[in-house]
């Protein structure tokens, strides 16, 4: 409760923790709890009923350490125990997700380290604000508790853990449980196994091992010297069985990327269309002729473009409400600014310059923006979440010597999903399909998506609420539904955008029969100079197909350059500025690939 380390090793993991209590205040040796097919071990506290380290045969692992960041005066009363924290989340098919919705209001404040799904997460609660670091599973931790140990303190148990590690090779089990029993012996108030003069004390060492195929905890009382030990094999869950044959579905992907060229790699795509680019460029005697095609936009809209800068030409209406954010803005600050634009969750956070969908995440909560702020190494937009059923691409072009725009494509955007069948598990469901097994390691990997999971029948789950390709959703071609109605609608909006020629706008409306009325709808994103004619890849187009496409939009846009340098001597890139944006370009993208 005071003391928590984490471990990994070759056989496994390995999490220990020293409670510090009154010696007088006892604990019940292990207990085992069964729901159903899940089962829970911990040490009960008889006076709360709850407790401060908790296992599961699902491998789930949850540490309770009291205090936050820093000591803290104490209520007089509080709702509940913190030790039934734990009890309460791991009951819970998705523990990380039970957290973050839980409310803690008159909870004392609290740490908590949660080692689910393989995932390792810091969760700390200073009695206002849940806190969330993601932590390295691969990397060795420990923790100390702010009420007991100051700063320099809990500095000086980390240099002890790290010349441990650093003297040590080949950690047995043993080897952890010695660490935390003999380190610091020579300061009686403060090394891992305490004592001080009003009766506190290290009272127990509690040490829990995982491995492939079980769990076991063992617990040591130090007052009676009693060692008690529980030991359960893991739930055979279905989808990890599957995790095992890994080969396979590295196999099945590469054969469906091979077959399919939507998939293939964007420069492979590309490939024979940048003669083309280069047989246009030396027509404009520009690599960079593009740069022209939108005046009044950053690079035209090809990259380095800030997102919000194109909102503050539409009206509100058109657009979700957005506040822009600094990299590691703290909890207060993004609080406020929230409830100043009367934005409530779930969020969208995406950054504010950006491709492709990197980075943009579907936040449900205080405590997972907070964490995408502290991840994020440049600035970002925060959005009300619009769920509209409907997503589209519209590709607008115009003119500038011409008074109306031409919108030449319509891609839909099919959200992930999948539908239940009452027997099947969520992790059944994406590997029975295409398209899903492709997004089969990030899925895994998101906690909001519990792979053993079974859907009841004819139950649609969406797994990726953003119409990004690279995400999974699948883009139909929908240019059948252009017509002059539409066509209105898109240029009205798109004339608001001063020198506005060239690009893609992402849309999100509740119909067809209101959105070509003007209604209901918003837009999302609107793209530039870079943007593709995505409907190109429905999958019942031939890459012939979107070659044609591409050249043709390319035409356009070429045109559209030239008329803007010759007429309204709108000046074009030099090569050493576009290699020099270009880089710029590389090196942001690059800064988004943690979020």
């Amino acid at each position: 409760m005071c003391t928590v380390s984490f471990l990994p090793t070759p056989n496994g993991i390995i999490i220990t923790s020293n409670r510090d209590e009154d010696r007088n205040r006892n604990a019940i040796p292990p207990v085992l709890e069964k729901f159903d097919d899940l089962a829970i071990a911990y040490p009960k506290d008889p006076q709360s009923g709850g407790t401060w380290i908790a296992i599961t045969n699902k491998g789930t692992v949850g540490v309770l350490l009291n205090g936050a960041f820093e000591n803290h005066v104490k209520k007089t009363q509080y709702a509940y125990s913190r030790g039934l924290i734990l009890l309460k989340i791991l009951k819970e098919n998705d523990p990380e997700k039970a957290f973050d919705e839980l409310d803690l209001n008159n909870i004392e404040n609290f740490t908590l380290v949660l080692y689910a799904a393989k995932n390792l997460i810091s969760y700390v609660w200073d009695g206002e604000t849940k806190h969330k670091e993601i932590k390295d599973p691969k990397s060795s931790h420990i923790w100390s508790s702010a009420t007991l140990y100051p700063k320099n303190i809990r500095l000086e148990r980390e240099k002890w853990f790290s010349h441990w590690l650093a003297t040590s090779k080949n950690f047995r089990h043993s080897d952890v449980i010695n660490f935390h029993k003999n380190t610091g012996k020579d300061d009686v108030a403060n090394g891992l196994v305490m004592k001080r003069d009003n009766h506190l004390q290290t009272v127990s060492i509690t040490s829990v091992q995982i491995s492939a195929t079980a769990i076991s905890m063992r617990h040591e009382n130090l007052i009676n010297e009693d060692i008690s030990v529980i030991k359960m094999p893991l739930k055979a869950d279905h989808a990890e069985r599957k995790y095992l044959k890994k080969w396979q579905i590295n196999l099945k992907i590469a054969s469906i990327k091979l077959r399919n060229w939507e998939y293939w790699p964007m420069h492979v795509v590309y490939a024979p269309m940048y003669i083309y680019w280069f047989y246009l460029s030396a027509k404009a005697k520009s690599l960079f002729f593009f740069s022209a095609a939108n005046p009044s936009r950053k690079n035209a809209g090809f990259a380095m473009e800030k997102k919000s800068d194109t909102y503050q030409f539409l009206r509100q209406q058109y657009y979700p409400k957005t506040i822009v954010c600094q990299p590691d803005t703290k909890a207060p600050a993004l609080k406020t600014n929230l409830e100043d634009q009367g934005i409530n969750f779930p969020v969208i956070a995406k950054p504010e310059m950006g491709e492709r969908g990197m980075g943009v995440k579907l936040l449900p909560n205080l405590i997972s923006l907070i964490a995408y702020s502290k991840a994020s190494l440049s600035d970002f937009l925060v959005q009300q979440y619009i769920d509209y059923p409907n997503e589209v691409g519209i590709f607008y072009h115009r003119m500038p010597n011409q008074k109306k725009g031409i919108v030449t494509g319509i891609v839909g955007k099919e959200f992930l999903s999948v539908i239940g069948d009452g027997k099947s598990t969520l992790a059944d469901l994406i590997l029975k399909s295409e398209r899903h097994i492709l997004q089969f390691e990030k899925l895994k990997s998101a906690n909001a998506n519990n792979l053993s999971e079974i859907l009841p029948l004819r139950f649609e789950k969406i797994l990726v609420p953003f119409g990004n390709h690279c995400r999974g959703a699948k883009f139909v071609d929908l240019s059948h539904q252009i017509d002059e109605q539409l066509t209105e609608v898109i240029d009205n909006l798109c004339q608001q955008i001063p020198d506005f020629y060239f690009g893609r706008l992402d849309i999100k409306f509740a119909n067809w029969e209101k959105y070509k009325k003007g209604e209901n709808f918003v837009v999302i994103e609107l793209n530039g100079a870079a943007s593709e004619p995505t409907h190109m890849y429905d999958p019942k187009h031939s890459i012939f197909f979107a070659w044609r496409e591409i050249k043709k939009h390319w035409d356009i846009l070429y045109k559209i350059s030239k008329y803007n340098v010759v007429n309204n001597l709108t000046p074009m890139l030099s090569t050493s500025e576009g290699l020099k944006m270009l880089k710029a370009h590389q090196l942001h993208v690059k800064s988004l690939k943690d979020l």
